[in-house]
């Protein structure tokens, strides 16, 4: 029952993935990894605000499988699909009642595999899906370590931590953790052993930053670390004024945040009754509250926050939920029908996805669009496209039509941002308003502009090209008329 259920949440998110999976920042992490089989290095040829691991992985995937959407989307669904598995897993093996431990996993799945962050965000080109399966072994192999002699599941376990915080800056809270509930609990075997064997596997999946930072550390210094803590956000009481409203909004207004918050509340009480669980068993769920509370609060102080930030809480929340739900369903409803009590929660939950489901259905077919469209508006900029002609678009065309930007044009994040003069920038980036000169001028051989863009009228983009044709929303212009200047 337990293969079943998860075998239909990962083929769900699979499907999901290759129709409307789509998300406004995966372009960055896809852009980057065309940009790396191409040559090119993060920080250093081009900006890329966010640690590199996921994007070398993803180039390399490219490399074999082919570029595109649909590959990463597949890789994201897959990752997730096999991080739910874990966490099911281990509920499986924590419950002691015989007659609850499937339906409790049941539970930890479906908690896990029906959130609308994990369905929207773990599905698509980003390291979501990538961390939420390298934290879950990472814990197994660290309640793992501490019973095993030899050091190499410590090692496993800081490789796997490492892994996730070299893809994404939010799961930072693992490696402490991990690493000293590892120490606080070892049993058996030498305790330094497994801290240096935890400590040197945390270490590999860092070699790409460390190699990127010796060839220039100011550069990769800006990007991962200055331009998040400076850079990021314009006023700090309206971001923490947002944010709280964006909480508030998540966590105490919708059913997806409120029933697993209040279920894993329930189980992290029932997980100090000494009666139902042994010390081991109690350590380990007490790891779980640690790695929700940590990850929960690093994604609350952002600044600004994002509801994407939550979901690499979601697998330890879904486990307190199970056992919460466990806890309920044997000592007050049903003790003898855990079934009833899957169907209550599972239908409490699921609530907060009719909203989403309502909107989507009723533009069902603008949702599965979004990634064809730029695909359709990408075939047409390379038709038009003389050979080595520059083209100026978003990353979204730049990765479907395997197009490599003009150097500085490679991200489109900062031109929004209040950011320092580009002449003091450790960053290669053209600043907007040389940008728009350029579009005026006629610079690049083909540009594809959003209809709505205020641009198009404002620099007269018509009477430059004698081109023109509308796809999907952009509208896109080409062939240079004479007298227009070629460079900037």
């Amino acid at each position: 029952m337990l293969s079943a259920v998860v075998a239909a949440l990962a083929a769900g998110l699979v499907v999901y993935s290759q129709t409307i999976a789509f998300y406004g920042d995966e372009g960055f992490h896809l852009l980057a990894a065309q940009l790396i089989q191409a040559g090119k290095r993060p920080y250093l040829d081009f900006f890329y605000q966010h640690v590199p691991l996921y994007a070398y992985l993803t180039a390399g995937w490219f490399h074999f499988v082919g570029q595109g959407w649909r590959s990463a989307h597949l890789l994201s669904a897959l990752y997730t699909g096999a991080a739910i598995w874990l966490a099911a897993g281990l509920v499986c093996a924590l419950v002691r009642e015989p007659a609850w431990r499937v339906p409790a996993a049941v539970i930890a799945a479906l908690l896990f595999g029906l959130h609308a962050g994990v369905i929207q965000y773990a599905t698509v080109g980003h390291p979501y899906g990538f961390c939420l399966l390298l934290m879950m072994a990472a814990f197994r192999l660290t309640i793992t370590a501490v019973h095993r002699e030899r050091a190499w599941w410590s090692a496993g376990a800081g490789l796997c931590a490492g892994g996730a915080v070299a893809s994404s800056l939010l799961a930072v809270p693992v490696l402490p953790i991990l690493f000293f509930w590892m120490l606080r609990h070892h049993q058996v075997g030498d305790r330094g052993r497994k801290a240096i064997g935890f400590l040197a596997g945390a270490a590999i999946p860092f070699l790409p930053l460390l190699w990127l930072a010796a060839q220039g550390f100011r550069q990769t210094w800006f990007n991962i670390l200055e331009f998040h803590v400076f850079h990021r956000r314009d006023s700090l009481p309206e971001t923490i004024v947002s944010d709280l409203r964006m909480l508030t909004s998540l966590w105490l207004e919708s059913p997806q945040g409120l029933v697993p918050a209040l279920l894993a509340a329930v189980g992290w009480l029932f997980s100090r009754d000494q009666t139902e669980w042994d010390p081991t068993r109690r350590a380990e769920l007490a790891l779980c509250v640690w790695l929700t509370l940590g990850l929960g609060i690093l994604a609350a102080c952002a600044l600004p926050t994002h509801p994407a930030y939550f979901v690499l809480m979601i697998p330890f929340l879904s486990i307190l939920a199970s056992v919460g739900t466990y806890a309920i369903g044997s000592r007050v409803w049903w003790p003898d029908r855990p079934a009833w009590v899957i169907l209550l929660v599972l239908g409490l939950y699921v609530m907060g996805l009719a909203k989403p489901a309502y909107q989507m259905g009723k533009d069902l077919d603008v949702f599965m669009n979004r990634w064809p469209s730029r695909v359709d508006v990408a075939r047409e900029v390379n038709r038009v496209t003389p050979e080595g002609g520059e083209v100026w678009a978003d990353e979204f065309i730049y990765v479907a039509a395997g197009r490599v930007p003009p150097s500085g044009l490679e991200s489109f994040y900062p031109y929004d941002l209040r950011l320092l003069p580009a002449s003091d920038l450790p960053i290669k980036l053209v600043p907007q308003s040389q940008l728009d000169t350029w579009l005026g001028a006629g610079r690049f051989a083909t540009v594809a502009i959003e209809v709505e863009d205020p641009r198009i009228e404002a620099l007269g983009l018509a009477r430059r090209y004698s081109g023109h044709s509308r796809v999907h929303g952009y509208e896109i212009f080409w062939g240079r008329r004479m007298g227009d200047k070629k460079d900037g």
